[in-house]
């Protein structure tokens, strides 16, 4: 796999620090575009690992009629390649008609607005019966690796794989890490993150040295900050001094609108428009961050030499070279 490859994995072991919230909707910005914002469109697959499942809810999607999920790919004993594509993800227009599905019966069967589509995203789900995968792989051949070696045959046809992982350091986060090049760290601005923050460090060490040399830190996101607040400046203080030139200028505030987002059926980027106070508030702090999460991205690759020709065009050219020529 390509070092500088963009398969992120978006961990902390501490529950309740916005993780799932920040992967859903850094993945929808990304895979959306914003011309305004200078964000072009990416493909982009959204990795759920987390038994709860939540990823699947943020875009309305009824787990009951899932087929295959996380669970499945992990649990795979025949060791050949799964038809991912095709059976496992959910592709961007199944995800649009579970959007505006979920917000035409939270609004009274109105038409849901144009605006709720998810652009270039797909989506790997994941349910409950993922909780009981760490006991069934304790025991087996390539625990650790098995997400990495499911991934392999479609990994270069994303330009981003953003992984949610699990509130724990188990064997899920522990394959989401071995499968991914990169560690993003969501940081809720409060007293605990800080001693939480310092065993996530440690285990990330942990698995470079002894599973995944490829693994590096991307970028830390404080979350839920309250700028009135003493103590919120105290931490953002604290993880910016543990890890320089890591945290994201990006804050994002605790904001009920951001919250509230999954109940309408999609993410807070899909749902409500940036703007700089009342609803947009929260998307705006999203989008920003995807802007600078690319950004950054791009500042990687010029610095190590690294040319990812986009997927999207890659794709447009595909499909232009199989188009017979007229008669």
């Amino acid at each position: 796999m390509n070092p500088y490859k963009m398969v992120v994995a978006v961990a902390n072991q501490k529950g309740g620090c916005a993780k799932t919230t920040t992967a859903v909707n850094l993945a929808a910005a990304l895979a959306k575009g914003n011309r305004k914002m200078g964000l072009p469109p990416a493909k982009v697959l959204l990795i759920d690992l987390d038994p709860q499942g939540n990823c699947a809810t943020s875009f309305g999607v009824e787990k009951k009629s899932v087929k295959k999920t996380t669970y499945d790919l992990l649990s795979n004993d025949l060791g050949d390649e799964l038809p991912l594509m095709d059976e496992y993800l959910l592709s961007p227009k199944k995800l649009t008609e579970a959007m505006r599905a979920a917000w035409s019966l939270r609004n009274g069967g109105k038409k849901a607005p144009a605006n709720i589509t998810s652009g270039n995203l797909w989506l790997l789900p994941s349910d409950i019966h993922l909780s009981g995968a760490e006991i069934e792989l304790s025991h087996k051949i390539g625990r650790e690796t098995r997400l990495r070696e499911a991934l392999l045959p479609i990994v270069d046809n994303f330009d981003y794989i953003i992984i949610d992982t699990p509130p724990s350091l188990g064997l899920l986060s522990i394959n989401a890490m071995c499968a991914a090049n990169w560690v993003m760290v969501p940081v809720q601005a409060e007293y605990y993150a800080l001693e939480g923050f310092s065993m996530l460090m440690n285990s990330i060490k942990m698995i470079q040295r002894r599973i995944n040399r490829q693994l590096k830190i991307f970028g830390v996101v404080m979350t839920m900050v309250d700028s009135r607040s003493k103590l919120s400046r105290h931490v953002c203080d604290q993880v910016n001094t543990k890890m320089p030139n890591k945290l994201f200028n990006t804050t994002v505030r605790r904001l009920v609108k951001v919250a509230e987002a999954p109940w309408s059926g999609a993410p807070t980027v899909i749902l409500n428009k940036p703007t700089n106070s009342g609803s947009g508030a929260g998307s705006l702090e999203y989008w920003t961050l995807a802007k600078e999460f690319h950004q950054r991205t791009l500042e990687m690759r010029r610095e190590f030499g690294v040319n990812e020709v986009p997927r999207l065009l890659l794709d447009r050219q595909n499909r232009q070279n199989l188009t017979p020529p007229p008669n």
